[in-house]
């Protein structure tokens, strides 16, 4: 047979679920917009001779977004045999405006309408015969999620060969394509009035108020990161000691065998040790994979985007940038991707610059790791270093929208705000899968080869193997040259220098170098502000090397690469040093801390008084409304 059905539709309308159950693949899915942002192809689990193309979601033809773009070159491209329409059932006018586009392509269509369960529990009545003779395309309704009708609607697709006849004749416009859907979708959809406000509408209420949404979300960030750091913990320092005991176990075997000390130490301390370091961390980003996973299927993160937005506004963003960071906080690789949904070309060059400063699940396993390490296992480090990382997005985002790359108009912000809902149990399962796998066998595997790789440096350099001489050792000849770059932010040392250093190749790489080439890492830090500089410092520096690969990708041009780079360079360095700074004046001035903040205080009020005056008195200069204006306003005024 070899047919190809193309799956489209509005973003969040339920494509890739649907494309899942007809491959038996699993792709990503989420209760946002924006999920997926490249063509994925697959076979049909019943006729592999099939194949089935989910492409990104988009609203209609007029390409505005890379994605979306990427979706009308298929179409000019490599045109499909059968189209099938996935339109969300509990929203059909504004999904129907992209099948009056699909129909008038001279493809055949079939048109599935999605969440027909809901339909039924929210009293909802379609008739399909009069909507397919309106449309003049056969209809299906669906759930892709219960897998209702599903296989019906695969037996109209595999024997459609009719194209639709529907023509608006002159009226093409988007006003007019829906002036026709106001007038049509009531003709076969009646949906009973709603009594009272839904369960969603009550409950956006608190997530979108802007007395409450703000606190809200900031109680739920703080929830995420306590939970995975202190719960993933636990679990993470069983592994651990498991571990240094096989650890100590193979290095007694070794001993009394006199195997050479070479191999015991490449054994232990390499590959027992990288394989353990690896694994210690594992349930942390896991419970944090999972946590951001019913967090995404539920919806809660659209809605994230929509509070956001007008703090965005300010440094030239939209609510939408925010997809992609939140997305990043799972694998950075991922958030840069999803920038493509971002319709203005400056938006989405900033948001790939921005989006590394919020930490992914590696750099939170490096936060974890510090937290045990010094901090007595507080989940403060890494939820700290969260709202770090919004604050850097916001402070030098301001930064970069001074320069004229980024000096364009904002575009208008539009978002779909679903329907609030229990994550699918299958859904967040097959999330934790792919990131275990992922885990495995991409950073596990570069953290295991770089821990061998740092032993060898370690123990060889210029007269061979230096028998446990570290300072004989090519790392420390390389690390004690670098670490009078990083004086002024508080950790000098040559492990840290090196360790800053490995965080290029895998973030997850600091832990196993500082584990590796120091016995009692805590030692190199002089102070809690110290450590917290560092930890700083592997948040906001050029994130790793797949990262760095996938950004010059997206960016396409060297130059904007490079900029992307130092500017990472110079926020961390900056920030760090603040840090250092800070805990400096702290110890050194306890007693009068709070005096110095009070005066600190009195000064910037003044200044900021001042400069009111000075305004406005410039504007009562220039006013003609003289003593009237004293008399009738109470403005600030001279």
């Amino acid at each position: 047979m070899n047919k190809k059905i193309a799956l489209i539709g509005n973003p969040n309308s339920g494509k890739t679920t649907l494309f899942n159950v007809l491959t038996g693949t699993y792709q990503k899915t989420g209760n946002w917009s924006g999920v997926t942002t490249e063509k994925k192809e697959g076979q049909y689990l019943l006729d592999k001779s099939v194949t089935i193309i989910d492409l990104p979601g988009l609203y209609s033809l007029t390409a505005r977004s890379k994605d979306e773009r990427a979706v009308i070159d298929f179409f000019k491209s490599q045109r499909p045999d059968v189209i099938v329409n996935v339109v969300d059932g509990t929203n059909l006018t504004r999904n129907l405006l992209l099948t009056t586009y699909l129909l008038e392509l001279k493809i055949p269509v079939v048109i599935a309408v999605n969440f027909c369960d809901q339909l039924k529990k929210q009293g909802a009545v379609l008739d399909a015969e009069k909507m397919e003779n309106v449309l003049s395309a056969p209809i299906v309704t669906i759930s892709a999620l219960k897998k209702t009708n599903v296989d019906k609607l695969m037996d109209i697709a595999l024997s459609l060969d009719r194209v639709p006849y529907f023509d608006l004749k002159d009226n093409k416009s988007t006003r007019d394509r829906y002036a026709f859907l106001d007038k049509s979708v009531p003709l076969f959809f009646y949906k009973k009035n709603e009594k009272g406000k839904t369960f969603t509408q009550k409950i956006d209420d608190l997530l979108l108020g802007k007395k409450t949404g703000l606190p809200i979300f900031i109680v739920v960030m703080l929830m995420v990161y306590f939970v995975s750091i202190r719960l993933g913990g636990v679990f993470g320092g069983m592994i651990e000691n498991a571990f240094n005991s096989a650890q100590s176990g193979v290095m007694a075997y070794f001993t009394a065998k006199k195997v050479p000390n070479w191999i015991t130490s490449l054994s232990c301390e390499a590959v027992i040790g990288g394989i353990g370091t690896v694994l210690s961390f594992l349930p942390q980003i896991l419970i944090l994979f999972a946590l951001l996973s019913i967090l995404e299927q539920s919806g809660y993160c659209a809605r994230t985007s929509f509070l956001l937005d007008r703090i965005f506004r300010s440094i030239g963003l939209s609510g939408k940038s925010f997809i992609p960071m939140m997305l990043g906080c799972g694998c950075t690789v991922s958030g840069i991707m999803a920038t493509r949904t971002i319709e203005r070309e400056s938006e989405r060059v900033m948001t790939i610059y921005l989006t590394p400063f919020i930490p992914c699940g590696a750099k939170t396993a490096v936060f974890g790791w510090f937290a045990s390490l010094l901090f007595n296992g507080s989940a403060f480090v890494a939820t700290a270093m969260y709202f770090l990382g919004i604050l850097c997005v916001c402070t030098f985002g301001r930064i970069l929208k001074r320069l004229k790359i980024f000096r364009d108009k904002s575009a208008p912000f539009i978002l779909e705000i679903p329907t609030l809902k229990i994550p699918h149990v299958k859904d967040v399962w097959f999330v934790l899968k792919d990131k275990v796998k992922d885990f495995l066998t991409k950073a596990g595997l570069i953290v295991f080869v770089f821990s061998v790789i740092l032993w060898a440096l370690r123990n060889l350099g210029f007269s061979g193997y230096t028998y446990g001489d570290v300072k004989k050792s090519f790392l420390y000849i390389f690390g004690n040259k670098l670490k009078y770059i990083f004086y002024p932010l508080g950790f000098a040392s040559w492990e840290t220098a090196v360790a800053v250093l490995s965080g290029i190749f895998a973030k997850e790489a600091v832990i196993e170098t500082l584990t590796l080439l120091s016995k009692t890492p805590a030692t190199l830090f002089s102070s809690p502000f110290s450590a917290l500089s560092f930890t700083a410092f592997i948040l906001l520096s050029p994130p790793c090397i797949a990262s760095i690969s996938m950004a010059s990708s997206e960016l396409k041009s060297k130059k904007l690469t490079f900029y992307m780079l130092i500017f990472h360079l110079f926020t961390a360095y900056t920030v760090s040093l603040a840090i250092n700074l800070l805990g400096i004046l702290i110890n050194a001035c306890n007693r009068l801390i709070l005096p110095v903040i009070i005066v600190i205080i009195i000064v910037v009020t003044l200044v900021l008084a001042i400069k009111r005056l000075k305004k406005c008195k410039k504007d009562c200069a220039n006013c003609s409304r003289g003593e009237k204006c004293k008399r009738t306003e109470k403005h600030f005024t001279t």
